[in-house]
């Protein structure tokens, strides 16, 4: 019996390094040799990362707004907040009144939580509808703020 569990997943195994192999081993050969070809081989799209026969414009370090991460993280935290409901879902027929009740606690929760964003404006794409930032530094005098560049400095 032990030793059928073994060869499984030896076969296994061996069945994961051939697919491995072949998906590492057959890009390369099938694929078109650009440095073998001197009509090819000064081409301007060929040194561009992701060839895809379209120049590039513009910088690639372009930074998007703070709002997207805000709203992907919105979107994480909510939607682990749906894999927790689906899980009770599943698991009501043994949980009964009491789960019920955890379950309305945990939603009750998210909707606290939901209205919160909703009126401190977080989930408002406009920069004027946000809460305006607070300065907390105080203002050096010259001689200060030297002292400090020279701190920092050193």
């Amino acid at each position: 019996m032990i030793d059928d569990a073994i060869w499984q997943i030896c076969i296994y195994g061996l069945c994961v390094g051939v697919v491995i192999a072949v998906m590492l081993g057959l890009p390369p050969l099938l694929g078109e040799r650009h440095w073998k070809k001197p009509e090819r081989r000064f081409d301007s799209a060929t040194g561009v990362p992701y060839e895809c026969g379209i120049r590039p414009t513009g910088n690639a370090q372009v930074r998007p707004p703070v709002q997207y991460y805000l709203i992907a993280m919105f979107f994480v935290i909510f939607d682990v907040e749906a894999a927790y409901l689906y899980a009770w879902a599943v698991a009501v027929p043994e949980t009964g009144w009491l789960g019920f009740i955890e379950v309305t606690i945990f939603v009750a929760i998210l909707l606290a939580s939901l209205a919160y964003l909703w009126l401190t404006g977080a989930l408002d794409w406009h920069a004027q509808s946000q809460r305006p930032r607070v300065s907390h530094r105080q203002k050096l005098n010259m001689q200060e703020s030297k002292e400090f560049y020279d701190d920092r400095v050193a």
